[in-house]
């Protein structure tokens, strides 16, 4: 059907972004875009949030994504326990022998480079938390409401959505839209983007369902368990409880879509399959669920085309070892979001744009292929074979291009390593320390999220002054911090502030919305107004404006 939308001459509504697909990644992006200022319209093909646990844990860094949109309480009051000696456990069954402990390294969620934990809040728990806050917000979601078609232009995006329940149809003309429409996306189809990567790895029968084996899980000191025996082999995830819900469980065993399907597993199968995988044969099992899926590793050729992105399952997908694929996905949303507003407020050039496909699809390149090393090293070499760090991953990537302003070092840098070894280098995650004022303790990343900040060492204060005037000059909204010295808008009590930064007290760095470093000058003896076209060039270079 071709109804050529871009030379309507009406339209039913107008909306900056256009957000196709309001599960987890969908609902996150809409939610950091809204915190700065720009509410998009949200269409969600399924009736609400999903009914399904899937993603069953956010790491340390996806918390503080969380945290710098002002949210992290309102999840943290749903969060079930969340022990840090958690393990994933290879069984002959739950209730049977350990054999191995497959994840003894949790310091993706537990780690000394955060201000915050990481926890074990299941899909089905965490996107209602998400909904309530983006409503609350302004964000416009609809649900049972799908996209039918789409054109672009010169000027923007026209697109005709569908109201699954009554029919209806409405015209929307957007400047931006983004695809989160998971792992078959059609946006991502229609735009005929490719993918590469390793692709299928296994097809999978999934059964949740209820069964009183909690305490077994608690004995054997797992969140999850690959398990083998002479009836059956596959894993066993826990979804903790809350006052939300009980506890529930997932089965997962291979199976061959060339031989058989979904109908072949009827629920009498499933409770035969669920008993000899918890190791007890006549256990009471309350079936509630069973889906197919697939496992594999794919990355979209490109994350952008012209006015669209992809985000979260529409641009990678990827094994479900180590608990990265949400939390991966968050991460792009929080990329993609500051950039996108910075460019509808003005403050940037399009171009900047550019740098969501620039800083991300390597990222997501270098992630699929240690997810599926992790998965391969756990199922053929045990814990001894594991080399794979899922903080490194998360947390310890460089950006090797986009917006930022690179050092003459930077090609020789690491492309991961241990965040901690990061020292402020442009492009990098910037470093957690300890601030203090009035007595009150903070992390350095409280003050990052919403704006550009610049921070100055202790005889920074010609820097302070300039950069009050490059921002009133460029009206420009940034935030200014210089840490110890005699005008300190904070003291660093464990004085670790200069080093975890790379700069001297007379040095300056710019930390980006998302908190990542844009810019930084290690130490300085320019004069002010010197010093004032010197940060009027790097916030230029930033935003390609």
């Amino acid at each position: 059907m071709n109804t050529r939308l871009s030379k309507s001459s009406s339209f039913d509504e107008t909306v900056p972004v256009l957000v196709v697909g309001g599960s987890l990644i969908g609902l996150s992006f809409s939610l950091f875009l809204a915190r700065q200022g720009i509410k998009p319209l949200v269409v969600e093909r399924h009736p609400g949030t999903s009914i399904h646990p899937r993603v069953s844990s956010l790491t340390a860094r996806t918390m503080e994504i969380f945290r710098s949109a002002g949210i992290d309480e309102e999840i943290r009051r749903e969060e079930p326990p969340f022990p840090r000696e958690f393990g994933i456990m290879f069984v002959e069954s739950l209730a049977g022998r350990l054999f191995d402990n497959l994840m003894e390294d949790m310091s993706a969620y537990f780690t000394d480079a955060s201000p915050v934990e990481g926890n074990g809040i299941a899909q089905d728990l965490l996107e209602p938390v998400l909904r309530a806050q983006a409503e609350k917000i302004g964000v416009d979601l609809r649900y049972n409401t799908e996209l039918i078609e789409f054109e672009t232009d010169e000027g923007g995006i026209s697109a005709l959505i569908r109201d699954r329940v009554s029919g209806d149809t409405r015209r929307v003309r957007t400047k931006y839209m983004v695809g989160a429409d998971g792992s078959k996306s059609g946006i991502r189809k229609q735009l005929g983007i490719g993918q590469h990567g390793e692709g299928t790895l296994f097809h999978l029968i999934s059964i949740v369902f209820d069964a009183d084996i909690h305490e077994l899980f608690r004995r054997q000191n797992a969140h999850m368990c690959f398990f083998a025996n002479d009836t059956v082999s596959g894993s066993l995830v826990l979804y903790p409880g809350t006052f939300r819900r009980p506890h529930i469980y997932r089965l997962d065993v291979i199976y061959d879509p060339e031989e058989e399907t979904i109908e072949d597993y009827p629920e009498e199968r499933c409770m035969s399959l669920v008993r000899a995988a918890i190791g007890i044969p006549d256990i009471p099992v309350t079936i509630k669920k069973i889906l197919t899926w697939e496992m594999a590793g794919r990355v979209a050729d490109r994350f952008q085309e012209d006015r669209i992105f992809l985000v979260g399952d529409s641009a990678r997908v990827q094994p479900p070892s180590g608990g990265l694929g949400g939390n991966t996905g968050i991460a792009e949303a929080q990329n993609l979001a500051w950039k996108l507003a910075a460019v509808l407020r003005g403050e940037a050039g399009s171009d900047l744009l550019t740098t969501y496909d620039a800083e991300r699809r390597p990222v997501a390149d270098y992630t699929v292929e240690q997810v599926v090393t992790l998965s391969q090293q756990r199922e053929h070499e045990g814990s001894d074979g594991i080399t794979v760090s899922t903080l490194h991953v998360n947390m310890g990537y460089r950006y090797q291009d986009g917006a930022f302003l690179p050092e003459a070092d930077g090609k020789n840098l690491p492309i991961v390593q241990s965040p901690e070894l990061w020292k402020g280098q442009p492009g990098t995650r910037a470093a957690h320390i300890v601030l203090e004022r009035d007595g009150n303790s903070i992390s350095s990343l409280d003050l990052f999220g919403s704006r550009f900040v610049l921070l100055v060492g202790s005889d920074g204060q010609n820097w302070v002054e300039a950069a009050k005037h490059v921002k009133d000059t460029l009206r420009f909204p940034m935030d200014i911090y210089q840490v110890d010295g005699h005008n300190a808008d904070f003291n660093n009590p464990r004085n670790d502030f200069l080093d975890a930064y790379g700069i001297t007290s007379t040095g300056a760095i710019i930390v980006r919305p998302d908190g990542y470093i844009g810019w930084r000058k290690p130490g300085t003896r320019e004069n002010k107004e010197e010093m004032e076209k010197v940060l009027t060039n790097a916030l230029s270079t930033i935003l390609f404006h």
